[in-house]
C-alpha cells in the first residue's frame, strides 16, 4: 500500500524530494529510502538529483510505474462500474447524495485546517 500511495503522490504532484516521500508515508528518511529502493528495483520509480540543488534527491515515476498505476486505475474503474450496475436507480441516487455530503464535509475540513 505504501508503494501505491507514493506512486499516486508522484502522479499527482510530480517528482517529489525524498524528504517529502518520508513525510507522506509518516516515516523517517531511512525507511523512505528503503521503500524507494524497493520500488526502484521493481522499475516503478527512479531517483535523480534536482538540477537547482544537487543535494536534493527527487523521486519520479518511470514509464513502467506510470503504466502500472494507469492499469490499477482502469481496474478500479471497471470494478466500480460493475458494482454500480448491481445498484437500483434509487440506490445510485442515494449513493450520489452521500458522496456530495462527504465532499462538502471534506471541503469544510480543508477550510478549517487552512485557518488553524
Amino acid at each position: 500500500m505504501a508503494h501505491l500511495f507514493v506512486m499516486i503522490m508522484i502522479d499527482t504532484h510530480g517528482p517529489l524530494p525524498m524528504t517529502r516521500v518520508a513525510e507522506a508515508i509518516g516515516s523517517g528518511l531511512p525507511t523512505a529510502t528503503g521503500l524507494v529502493s524497493r520500488m526502484e528495483d521493481r522499475g516503478l520509480v527512479r531517483r535523480t538529483h534536482d538540477e537547482r540543488d544537487r543535494r536534493v534527491v527527487l523521486v519520479s515515476l518511470t514509464e513502467s510505474g506510470a503504466a502500472e498505476l494507469s492499469g490499477l486505475h482502469a481496474a478500479r474503474r471497471s470494478r466500480m462500474t460493475a458494482a454500480l450496475s448491481h445498484c437500483s436507480d434509487g440506490e445510485r441516487a442515494q449513493l450520489l447524495s452521500s458522496i456530495r455530503v462527504l465532499r462538502a464535509a471534506f471541503e469544510r475540513a480543508d477550510r478549517e485546517g487552512a485557518t488553524s
